[in-house]
This record gives structure tokens, C-alpha cells and sequence, in this order.
């Protein structure tokens, strides 16, 4: 008798003698599936050289089995932060902040792409937002800072405007 054969007799015996069925098979069964909380983020305008506020989306794995994300991505002057790491268990939830930092005036349009394993990847989230001119000078009552700017706009004759502070942020005001 050939020894292979005599090795998968004994194998397909052992596995009966232990509860086993011969022909019993491996399934792996469900899938991730995923949902981003918005379908798009407008910044609105932005003074060029400053960052806005984060704005928040939560990518959620609706499915019945692991995601695996393989990455997070977004063009300039857009950048992002996630908590999402490289793994979501079925029904959890990361989330993934965007800001918008424009260097030049401009409209700006980009997305968010969540590359993984789900249907669909990458699943994506519009962004758009202007770089706007940054102000030359502060309005009296808002932030100035000291002698190196944002300095104070001028005030109505026959007044002068300072900033409240000559060394660190003041407000700016008028005598």
C-alpha cells in the first residue's frame, strides 16, 4: 500500500475517533462594511496662514467582521488626525479630524479617503474651503501683538491706536 495513502487513512480515522467528520469544512462568514458620518465639510473661508477649527467625522464599521484599514489620506491645505488606527472591530467607531491651513488665496477642494477592506473602498468625504487675504491690521477692541503685528488699524482723527501690550498680545485701542 503506498505510505501516502495509509497517511491520510490514518489522519481521516484519527479525525472520526476524535468526534471529527471527514469532510467537514472551514466557513468564515460576514464582512465589514462601512459609514462616514457626513458626505462633505466646507470651511468657508480661512485667512491665509491659519488653521481652522477641527471638524469631525466618525467612520463607523457597520459590518458583522473586522475592518482593515490600510490608510488615511488628504491633500494639503487640508490635513488630518484620526483615532482609527489600522483595525475597527464590527460595530465600533473611530474618528478622523480634518483642518483646513491655506498658504495663498483661493478655493480649495480635496477629499478624505479611508482606504480598507471594505465594499466600496476608498470611501471618500468632499472638503472645500477659500483661502482668504489675512487682514493687515487689527479693529480696535480685537487681539494685536506688540510691535510686531497684527498691528492696530488707525483710529479716526484726531485719536491714535496702540496695542495694549508692548511686548505680548494687548488689544487694540485709541487714545
Amino acid at each position: 500500500m503506498n505510505k501516502y495513502f495509509s497517511l491520510v487513512v490514518c489522519g481521516v480515522l484519527l479525525l472520526v475517533a476524535c468526534g471529527g467528520s471527514p469532510t467537514a469544512s472551514l466557513s468564515v462568514s460576514g464582512s465589514p462594511a462601512t459609514t462616514l458620518s457626513v458626505p462633505s465639510i466646507s470651511f468657508g473661508n480661512q485667512d491665509v496662514g491659519t488653521a481652522s477649527a477641527e471638524q469631525a467625522i466618525t467612520l463607523s464599521n457597520t459590518g458583522s467582521a473586522g475592518l482593515s484599514i490600510v490608510g488615511t489620506a488628504v491633500a494639503l491645505p487640508f490635513t488630518q488626525t484620526n483615532t482609527c488606527g489600522s483595525s475597527l472591530a464590527a460595530g465600533a467607531t473611530c474618528t478622523i479630524n480634518v483642518t483646513f491651513a491655506p498658504t495663498t488665496e483661493g478655493d480649495f477642494n480635496s477629499n478624505v479617503s479611508v482606504t480598507d477592506n471594505a465594499a466600496g473602498s476608498p470611501q471618500t468625504v468632499a472638503l472645500s474651503g477659500t483661502g482668504i487675504a489675512a487682514p493687515t491690521c487689527a479693529p480696535l477692541g480685537e487681539a494685536c501683538f506688540g510691535p510686531s503685528g497684527p498691528s492696530c488699524c488707525a483710529a479716526p482723527f484726531p485719536h491714535h491706536s496702540f496695542c495694549s501690550s508692548s511686548t505680548g498680545w494687548g488689544t487694540c485701542q485709541m487714545n
